[in-house]
């Protein structure tokens, strides 16, 4: 056998290893626990999810071995994307125009290998205004940085890192790893809300809990207002576009302005769905950062409004 052939044969045994570990072993876990009859369900969901995307991820690294991936630029709310990331909010500028799934792809796999937080540090661009640049760490450093070079040759095969090594170079960026830790840099023109369109709301169709009351959604932007309008009339909250002479039940707001026409005192509950954080929080019992995510926006107006189904 050659050294072609015998690292080729080395690969494929350990691609069936990772096969076995990694998708048929946790698959067959799911399957017993299904046949005793006592299951838990959410958690049983969770695991399936988890191996549907080590799946996905390991078609993704061989599509991407042979094409590099393409990326769909447009401008994204920076605030929602970077919900679950550690930032100095102040210095995240509102909206950039990058890829804000592959984005959110290449984050949570980074989140996930490391196992702790993931880490934003918001960098000046040297010599580029009207640019961004974003700094991402997950984990802690255990040595000199050095380049993820990350293949299907390795002794542990991780599709998950491997995808986001060819999505982070697809960015323009390099993603570098130091024990288990990784890191990478990636830069972004800033972008106007008056250009961002709010994804189409995919979702099931929540009960009715919206019956009877009303909702004041204060949104200067037509798109973002389509957006809101379609997740509460689908809870049937009757909305409301400007102040009538039926007092809400909630005012759903976009940003502090809401003060200037309806008094602290004498305001029903509020809930700001903004850009960037309010300069005033505490004027906020809650905070959500477009585009809130249906599910979330619909459990924070059952507890704002102290709703339960």
């Amino acid at each position: 056998m050659s050294a072609d052939e015998l690292d080729a044969a080395r690969i494929r045994a350990r691609l069936l290893a990772a096969l076995h570990h990694d998708l048929r072993a946790p698959l067959a876990r799911i399957a017993t626990r299904a046949s005793t009859g006592w299951v838990d369900v959410p958690a049983m969901e969770h695991d399936a999810r988890r191996q549907l995307e080590w799946l996905s991820d390991l078609q993704e690294c061989a599509r991407f071995e042979l094409q590099a991936p393409e990326l769909a630029a447009a401008p994204a709310y920076l605030h929602g994307l970077m919900r679950h990331v550690t930032h100095d909010g102040a210095a995240l500028p509102p909206l950039a125009v990058l890829d804000a799934r592959r984005l959110a792809q290449v984050l949570a796999r980074l989140r996930e290998h490391s196992g702790g937080p993931l880490v934003l540090e918001v960098r000046r661009a040297s010599g580029t205004p009207g640019e961004v640049r974003l700094h991402f760490q997950s984990g802690t450093a255990e040595g000199p940085w050095r380049a993820f070079k990350g293949s299907l040759a390795d002794e542990r095969i991780l599709p998950g890192v491997m995808v986001a090594a060819h999505l982070v170079r697809a960015m323009g960026g390099v993603l570098q790893q130091s024990g288990d830790a990784l890191r990478f840099e990636a830069s972004a023109p800033l972008a106007e809300e008056r250009d961002a369109m709010p994804p189409t709301p995919h979702f099931d169709w929540p009960e009715p809990f919206g019956s009877g009351h009303a909702i004041l959604l204060l949104e200067p932007h037509q798109p973002m207002q389509d957006y809101l309008s379609e997740i509460l009339e689908s809870a049937e909250f009757d909305v409301q576009y400007e102040p009538q002479d039926r007092a809400p039940a909630l005012i759903l707001c976009a940003d502090e302005s809401v003060w200037d026409i309806w008094p602290r005192e004498q305001a029903p509950p509020v809930l700001l769905h903004g850009v960037v954080p309010p300069s005033r929080p505490m004027d906020f019992v809650e905070v959500l950062y477009k585009p809130a995510p249906p599910a979330l926006l619909l459990s924070a107006l059952r507890r704002r409004l102290q709703i339960r189904i």
